[in-house]
């Protein structure tokens, strides 16, 4: 398995930090989140606590305007059945010229033996 890039974990601690606050925190809470994200091994310096801040705005933009569920992935659509191929009619035999014995036996000739 991948390991977890540290992108990965801040935002997803940043993310998870918006949503338990509801869109909404205070000073203390801020500093609290900035504790943590440098227990990450973060460095905390005023350049990174900017751009932290504005992900957390940013996110809490989202928070507002996105459902709180994420909607169901389609399911798969299940796969159309092969028609099946329409049999191909026999075709009609032509008729011999030649007419059985059971049917006219007088119309058979006659054959020779030979000694």
């Amino acid at each position: 398995m991948a390991t977890t890039h540290s992108l990965q974990t801040l935002t997803k601690l940043v993310g998870d930090f918006v949503v338990q606050q509801d869109g909404f925190w205070n000073h203390e809470q801020w500093e609290t989140l900035c504790s943590q994200v440098g227990a990450l091994g973060m460095e905390m310096d005023e350049s990174f606590q900017e751009h932290l801040g504005l992900m957390l705005e940013h996110l809490r933009v989202f928070y507002f305007c996105l459902p709180a569920a994420a909607p169901a992935k389609p399911k798969a659509k299940p796969k159309a059945k092969a028609k099946a191929k329409a049999k191909t009619k026999a075709k009609a035999k032509p008729k011999s010229a030649a007419v059985s014995v059971e049917a006219d036996p007088e119309s058979v000739p006659p054959t020779i033996e030979l000694k």
